[in-house]
């Protein structure tokens, strides 16, 4: 029994190490560890702590299917941020009911009444995790709630069959040997998917394999030979002009001295130019490959739309672009406002550099319901469109479909990385010569309320 707490208490480490931020790993974390709990309870028996026995095993079987309903809650992003709130506190109400009822009962655990309390919570926790899946439409995400399913469901339905069916029919029935076996494929399970799976389990991943590890390298050597390079062009140009300032200071004995003095100046000025742009592309890289971090406020998609189109729009003149807002939804959601901004300039700036100047260019900024009261909003052009041989790397830090003039490449691989902190995704959608639309997609339970279209 010690082994499965120890099995159980370690995994429950690995979820909360890998993605501490994302709420649905800190609930797997604690419903994990409500579940090692078990694993205790035998030795506290047998060292005579009877009322710590007792606890443990009350938490056990109380905040276990609790903290699995609520994980599958979050995990699901079936409900919306407010009625995830509600529902963490009236979940609860039944645990504090029956740890009363415990107490009163002379501090002993009656099984059937247990019973009637988790079977509805294990059985809805496996239907959410079905539910979730059916619904997803994004590929990768598809695949990763596929595998949740796969490793938690059986585990719950042991649980609930073996140890408070079991028990409920005969308090003295021996589970362990039953669900020891499940609760080893679920741990099996996890680590073989999170091995194999290039979009791990609950952020979870162990990949060893050459070629990730290749792209990983490849993509730091480009951004390290991008550094290298333009440091390289900058400082022959300071070393050129230094040069230049040295020929003219040499000449400033002539009686000519305006000539001087102004060719010294011009020098001077590429110096400084030089300067500005190695440090801001020094700070940009630094700055854009740094953790991001959010603050999050109730925010109008359309306003911050508004505000970007405003922006950018003498570069849309000079281009001769056409810009406007299509509005078939008009939410609120929980967004960082400064990271959306940007990330919906890069991706205008973006779509007008894909547009040949002149050419009756058209951007549209949609705003869309989506799926289980999700919201999106996407930067739509008709440019030149991404190559297909070039679409699965647009996101890769440092890759850049524009060449090396000025363009670092690490534009949507920012965008990606707001996304993903926000709870949401991006998907890019592109042909050759017909345009790309990129979506931003935020799930039903960061939007807040729902405005009607203007």
């Amino acid at each position: 029994m010690l082994f499965y707490f120890a099995a159980l208490l370690a995994a429950a480490v690995i979820l909360i190490i890998s993605q501490p931020g994302k709420e649905s790993n800190r609930w797997a974390t604690f419903f994990v560890s409500c579940a090692s709990i078990g694993g205790l309870v035998d030795t506290a028996e047998a060292l005579g702590w009877e009322l710590a026995a007792f606890l443990l095993e009350l938490a056990n079987h109380t905040l276990t299917p609790y903290g699995a309903l609520i994980f599958c809650i979050v995990y699901s992003e079936l409900f919306r941020t407010r009625a995830r709130t509600i529902l963490k506190f009236v979940l609860l109400l039944p645990v504090v009911l029956l740890a009363v009822l415990f107490f009163a009962w002379g501090r002993e655990i009656h099984y059937m009444p247990l019973l009637v309390f988790v079977a509805p919570y294990y059985l809805a926790s496996c239907a959410l995790l079905v539910a979730a899946f059916a619904k997803e439409r994004d590929r990768r995400k598809k695949t990763n709630r596929l595998m949740t399913l796969f490793i938690i469901a059986p585990s719950l339905l042991a649980a609930l069959l073996f140890i408070n069916v079991g028990r409920a029919i005969d308090p003295a029935f021996s589970f362990f040997s039953y669900i020891a076996g499940f609760i080893g494929y679920s741990l099996f399970a996890g680590v073989l998917l999170a091995f194999l799976s290039g979009s791990g389990v609950l952020g979870v991943k162990l990949r060893l394999e050459r070629d990730p590890l290749e792209s990983a390298i490849e993509a730091v050597s480009s951004g390290t030979a991008l550094l290298n390079h333009t440091i390289k062009n900058e400082i022959g140009k300071i070393s050129l002009s230094a040069d230049n300032i040295k020929s003219t200071l040499l000449r400033d004995v002539r009686p000519e001295p305006d000539i001087p003095s102004a060719a010294v100046e011009e020098q001077l000025q590429i110096i400084a130019n030089s300067a500005q742009h190695m440090l801001a592309m020094v700070t940009r890289i630094h700055g854009q490959t740094q953790e991001i971090v959010l603050l999050e406020r109730p925010h109008r998609l359309a306003d911050i739309a508004e505000a970007c189109v405003r922006h950018h729009m003498p570069m849309f003149a000079e281009r001769g672009i056409f810009a406007q807002i299509v509005r078939k939804a008009d939410p609120e959601v929980m967004c960082d406002a400064v990271h959306l901004q940007e990330v919906l300039g890069n991706l205008l700036r973006n779509a007008a550099e894909a547009i040949r100047p002149g050419a009756g260019g058209d951007i549209r900024i949609v705003l869309a319901p989506a799926k289980r009261g999700g919201v999106t909003i996407a930067v739509r052009d008709n440019g030149r469109g991404i190559p297909k041989r070039q679409l699965d790397r647009v996101l890769e830090p440092f890759y850049t479909t524009k060449g090396r003039g000025g363009n670092f490449g690490l534009g949507l691989t920012y965008c990606y990385q707001v996304m993903q902190q926000s709870g949401g995704s991006l998907r890019i959608e592109s042909a050759e010569g017909e345009g790309t639309a990129v979506s931003l997609y935020f799930p039903g339970n960061k939007v807040t309320s729902m405005h009607r279209p203007d």
